[in-house]
Parts: structure tokens; C-alpha cells; sequence
């Protein structure tokens, strides 16, 4: 974090050229290699670099290589204190928190109020099994290590972490008006009791790093409503993500917010205007035989930008790159276990197919009265115009609008009302696989299987979208008959 008489012009950039930053990464392969066989020799050379060149080369690498990479500093503090919150937060999680311990110890308050801003939610909610995780991990630290990071911890939920576990041990009425006189000095652990073993242990390794900051612990646990630390918490947090924390997990929060697809000029097809067969039909031979039949559109329309040389390479590589970030995001702010391997995958193939429902919504061109097809020259354009979380957004949103009223369909009370089959079992089964799979469509890790290898279910497109929307509408015609009737 810069100071504010610090220009930014004085510091690496934070996100260089990518070609920039691949020779940057062999450099620093070329250097820990030299490390395996004369760690002297590559720890005179890296200091010989500089710092801001040590930097520039920290931020083009993650995970491992970049742990090795900080190893090889005299005093890793400077270094690790320079690095922006996020990259320093993926870098551990990458590593792993034990493994990573010495990250932890470098790094300054901020950078660990930023980090544990993250790491103490889930889905936006104080999430208590990752606080006890972190706790935990504090404690590994020495007292003066651990006061540095301990500074960096929002109270607010410290407190709301322990409320379901502590309570006074001695009369409340005395507490309150010690803590009202600022007598909170006088207070120790053994003024609380807890069944909590960690808890416990955390309350005395406090007290013996910080009693400022147990006593304001103290304080917001016995004299301050639940409900005003609780909103003090998130407040505060999303102001910190905002201004100074994490702006990639502020956005993070809100990628799946929908988006007004009419906007973008997108219509849905009637069935009498064209046909999902009419659809697929391609304006453009070299979109044809696609390499696999669960191979997103998004994925065809790179490819086809850069044989037909309407892409550059830099520009696909662009795509790629974005398309991970997003998965990224996609797995910090909508799941519990962003760190598990198993889930990027899963990730990915929801940017893409997402991504590639709305290109192809955009990408429809009129060919024929009555029919319309995919342009890919007009896709390509949007791909040059729209940014990849735009084109996210909108299939998102796209497809939720299918899921939502196949659900509004499922959960209508006129089926129970007239005595119809649990389960949509009174619709003919073709129409009702239809409708449940639209429902399923309420969660990206189903939009995603979708395109997994192995699997039998349909590929997500676009055409698929408007044949799942026109289904949901036949199958509200039939519960208004069957209802009339």
C-alpha cells in the first residue's frame, strides 16, 4: 500500500506486461535453480538485483516459486510488506497457511486486517470454523510476531467469534462499570469462563501479547449489544475490501448479480420465428465440425479470431487470462474451499460457458426471413468490445431468468391446489426433463457439468437456453389447462 506522498510511478508496476512477466519468471527459475546447487552464490546474486527489481520479479510469480523466490532475501519483512494484499493472500493460499508461516510473520497489519477480511467469511458471512483456523495459526507465532499481526484484526469480529463461547465469571453489573471508568486493565482471563479449550488458550495468549486490545475485547463482549458489533463488523469490512483491501473481492461479491440482458439488445426467439436447429446452423464455414460437441462457444470464437487473424495472439492470451481471474473470483466469493484444486476446473468451465451464451446471443444475425445464425465475425467483434466479466454477467443472468421461472413453475401452489403429481410428474417426460434440468441451471457448478468430459447431459448454449425457455412455457400453458380444466 502506497503512502499517500509516495508516486505510484516509484514502485513496479503490480500488473506488468504478460510477456514482461514470463522473461521475469525465467529469470527467477534461472536463479533458484542456481540455489539447488550454491545457495551463496544465488542469494549474492539476488541481492546484487536491488530491491525495486526483486519486487518487479516477486509480483510476476505465485504460489511455491514466488516463496522460494522471497527465501532467498536476507530480511524477506520489506519485501513481503510491498506486495499488493492480494497477491500476497494468493500466494499463501496457494502454499498453504502452515507452510507459509514466515509470509505471515513478515507481513504488517494491514496486510493481515486485508487478508483476514477474506478469510474470516464465507459467502459474506463471519464464517466462526475459519476463524478458529486462523486463531490457531496466530498462535504459532512468537508474542512479538503475533502483536504485529494481532493489530491487523478487526475486534469486531474477534468478539463475534468468541460471544458463543465466553461469558463473565464474575457479577456483570461490576464489570460494567470498571469498563465504563476505563478500569479494563484490571480484568484477566480467569474473569471469564469458557468450555473451549482453544478459546481459553486464546484468551490468556492475548492477554499476555495485547491487553489493549483484549480489554477492547473484553468491552465489545460484555457492555456492547450483539447486533451493533455485528453491524460494525460488516460495515466496516466492506469499507476496507472497498478503499483499501481487496477491490477484486469487492467485485468478487457481486459477479453474480444480474444484469438487464434487453440492454445489450438481446430478444428471446418465439418458436415461430425460428428453430433451435436454425440456430446452430453457422453463418461461416470455419465455425463448423467443432472439435467436441461440449466445447463452449467462447472457445470456437477465439479460435476462429485467431485463424482468420481477426485476434491477435496477445489478445487470446488476454482472454485466458481473464477467464482464470474470473474463475478465481468466481471460487473466493461463492464457495467455502477456494483453495481446494478439485473446484478450479469446475470454475473455469462456468466462465466459459457463461461467457460463451451471451457471445452467442450477441453473435445472432439475421440470415434469412425466419432464421437466424451465429455470425463469428460478429462475435469476435464482441469479444474485441466487451469485457470477459461483462459477457459473464450476462449469461448468468440469462440463464437465471430460465432457472428462476422453471422453479416459480415447480413451486406454483395451483399444483397442489388441483391435486396434480408431486414433481411435475403429470407432465409428459420429455417437457418435464426439460423443465427440471432449466431448474437446475439455478446453480453455475450444474451450468458447469455441463461441459465436463464424460458426462451425457447437453452442453449450455445459447440454443439450448431459448429450447429450455420455450419448455418452461409450454409446461405453465399445461398447468393453466390442467387447472382450468
Amino acid at each position: 500500500m502506497l503512502n499517500q506522498d509516495e508516486s505510484a510511478d516509484d514502485r513496479p508496476d503490480v500488473n506488468p506486461d504478460p510477456q514482461h512477466a514470463i522473461e521475469l519468471a525465467k529469470k527467477a527459475d534461472e536463479l533458484l535453480a542456481l540455489a539447488q546447487t550454491d545457495r551463496r552464490a544465488a542469494e549474492l546474486a539476488f541481492e546484487k538485483l536491488g530491491f525495486d527489481a526483486q519486487l518487479e520479479t516477486a509480483l510476476a510469480l505465485q504460489g511455491d516459486t514466488l516463496h522460494e523466490w522471497l527465501m532467498l532475501s536476507e530480511d524477506l519483512t520489506e519485501l513481503v510488506r510491498a506486495l499488493p494484499p492480494e497477491h500476497l493472500h494468493t500466494a499463501i493460499r496457494l502454499i498453504g497457511e502452515e507452510d507459509a508461516l514466515n509470509l505471515l510473520q513478515a507481513a504488517s497489519s494491514e496486510q493481515m486486517q486485508q487478508m483476514t477480511d477474506i478469510e474470516f467469511f464465507t459467502e459474506g458471512k463471519l464464517d466462526h470454523k475459519k476463524v478458529r483456523r486462523w486463531i490457531e495459526l496466530l498462535m504459532e507465532l512468537d508474542e512479538d510476531e503475533c502483536d504485529v499481526a494481532l493489530q491487523g484484526l478487526d475486534v469486531n469480529a474477534l468478539a463475534q467469534y468468541l460471544r458463543r463461547k465466553v461469558r463473565p465469571a464474575i457479577d456483570k453489573d461490576n464489570l460494567l462499570l470498571a469498563l465504563h471508568l476505563n478500569q479494563r486493565y484490571l480484568f484477566t482471563p480467569d474473569d471469564l469462563t469458557t468450555n473451549d479449550d482453544l478459546a481459553r488458550r486464546f484468551l490468556d495468549f492475548l492477554y499476555n501479547v495485547d491487553r489493549d486490545l483484549f480489554g477492547e475485547v473484553l468491552a465489545l463482549l460484555v457492555a456492547e449489544d450483539k447486533e451493533v458489533v455485528e453491524n460494525d463488523m460488516y460495515a466496516g469490512r466492506e469499507d476496507r475490501l472497498i478503499k483499501r483491501g481487496f477491490p477484486a473481492v469487492a467485485k468478487a461479491e457481486h459477479l453474480l448479480e444480474l444484469v438487464n440482458a434487453s440492454a445489450y439488445g438481446i430478444e428471446w426467439p418465439k418458436p415461430a420465428e425460428t428453430s433451435p436447429v436454425q440456430m446452430r446452423e453457422p453463418a461461416t464455414t470455419l465455425a463448423t465440425k467443432p472439435a467436441a460437441a461440449n466445447t463452449p462457444f467462447l472457445l470456437h470464437a477465439l479460435a476462429w479470431g485467431r485463424a482468420s487473424g481477426a485476434l491477435g495472439e496477445r489478445t487470446e492470451r488476454q482472454f485466458i487470462k481473464e477467464s482464470a481471474d474470473l474463475a478465481n473470483s468466481l471460487l473466493l466469493a461463492h464457495t467455502k474451499d477456494m483453495g481446494n484444486p478439485e473446484r478450479r476446473p469446475e470454475a473455469l468451465l462456468a466462465v466459459q460457458v457463461l461467457a460463451s451464451i451471451a457471445l452467442e446471443a450477441l453473435s445472432m444475425s439475421s440470415v434469412a426471413a425466419g432464421a437466424s445464425s451465429v455470425s463469428m465475425k460478429l462475435a469476435v467483434e464482441r469479444l474485441k468490445s466487451m469485457e470477459l466479466r461483462e459477457l459473464f454477467q450476462l449469461g448468468w443472468s440469462l440463464t437465471r431468468e430460465v432457472a428462476k421461472d422453471a422453479w416459480i413453475l415447480a413451486m406454483d401452489d395451483r399444483i397442489s391446489d388441483a391435486g396434480l403429481e408431486r414433481n411435475l410428474k403429470w407432465l409428459p417426460d420429455d417437457l418435464r426433463n426439460d423443465v427440471l434440468e432449466a431448474e437446475d441451471y439455478m446453480s453455475w457448478r450444474r451450468i458447469a457439468a455441463s461441459a465436463a468430459a464424460g458426462t451425457d447431459q447437453k452442453l449450455l448454449t445459447w440454443p439450448r437456453l431459448v429450447e429450455l425457455r420455450w419448455a418452461v412455457d409450454r409446461a405453465r400453458n399445461a398447468l393453466v389447462t390442467q387447472t382450468e380444466n
